[in-house]
């Protein structure tokens, strides 16, 4: 016979009042009285109908995550953030990749509708401007992490990019290097690159250092990019002593080639990465990198569409978090 919650509520002892409110309002609950609930509803195989439960409220308590790709563990790391927030809220996850395509993000985005998803959340601004009309037409909300947007309109969580990389480059130069190469990701594909390139070239003009094409290469986010880069790079008549690296897995790629070309990294050919991915510090030598905040912006970015559905929100709500620099062993000091 099926379990249904009246019987759970005369389980527990509770109204099935309380019940329905771990399902749908979990955090209006008291704890203790949460976990009891949770536990029974699992000693009794109960399954809770989502979809039926939500017909006549107009609401499925499921949000939509769009990320570039789920290659790049950085993307994986927001994404745990996003469904911790999400559980403690009552809401289930339900995510989509673009493969960094812009008609496939639109397609994404109808068939998120579809599912009847109560609001998006967007890695990076949308590629595609048919996206954003075609979601503010029908009134979702949605949230974007990542970058940083230039509307009064729209709830962001994101960090600076153009700083971070001037960070990275102000390091560079304070361990004496001033040829300096930049392998990133295709512009294309990420405005997040463009704003890295931007804090890159920001930090030659700043010390009256001109701007070479030639050291400068857009890539995939791969491994196999980075070292097609590096390959080429490697091979100029005046090669860089020092390479800023869009992300930690272009790096990887650039440090393969450098070793197998018989250079030393962090001796006579200095890389540096971004994002601080856990496999960075075990490297050899450890990479310099920067840290961004991935865990709490997807946390922060489900609460504030989570606000945003449940109209607990003044208005739309923009962060933008710190990012630390991390030092480790892959950048020589030329100064010694």
């Amino acid at each position: 016979m099926k379990t249904t919650i009246a019987d759970i509520a005369r389980i527990v002892g509770k109204s099935q009042a309380t019940v329905s409110r771990v399902i749908n309002n979990p955090e209006k609950v008291k704890e203790s009285t949460r976990n009891e609930v949770l536990r029974v509803m699992k000693e009794n195989n109960y399954v809770y109908n989502a979809l039926a439960g939500s017909l006549g409220k107009k609401t499925t308590r499921t949000i939509g995550l769009i990320i570039p790709t789920i290659t790049n563990p950085i993307f994986s790391v927001s994404t745990q953030g996003m469904q911790s927030a999400a559980t403690r809220r009552g809401y289930s996850l339900l995510l989509g990749t673009t493969e960094y395509s812009a008609s496939l993000e639109l397609e994404l985005v109808q068939l998120f509708l579809q599912k009847r998803v109560d609001g998006i959340v967007f890695t990076g601004t949308p590629m595609n401007d048919r996206t954003i009309d075609f979601i503010q037409r029908r009134k979702i909300p949605f949230v974007i992490t990542y970058e940083r947007i230039n509307d009064d309109h729209t709830s962001f969580v994101t960090f600076d990019n153009v700083k971070a990389a001037d960070r990275i480059m102000e390091y560079l130069f304070s361990m004496g290097h001033r040829r300096i190469g930049m392998i990133t990701g295709k512009f294309s594909h990420s405005s997040r690159s463009k704003r890295r390139w931007q804090g890159y070239k920001a930090g030659l003009e700043k010390r009256d250092i001109l701007y070479d094409e030639e050291l400068v290469m857009q890539k995939d986010f791969t491994v196999i990019g980075g070292r097609e880069a590096a390959a080429r790079m490697l091979q100029n008549q005046n090669p860089p002593t020092a390479i800023f690296c869009g992300n930690d897995i272009i790096a990887y790629g650039v440090m393969a080639t450098a070793k197998e070309k018989g250079l030393k990294v962090g001796t006579n050919i200095s890389i540096v990465g971004f994002d601080d991915l856990e496999m960075s510090a075990t490297m050899d030598p450890p990479l310099t990198t920067t840290r961004i905040p991935g865990n709490e912006m997807g946390e922060m970015g489900a609460m504030i569409l989570i606000d945003e559905i449940e109209k607990k929100s003044d208005g739309p709500a923009q962060y933008i978090l710190e990012t630390d620099f991390i030092v480790r062993g892959s950048v020589a000091n030329l100064n010694q």
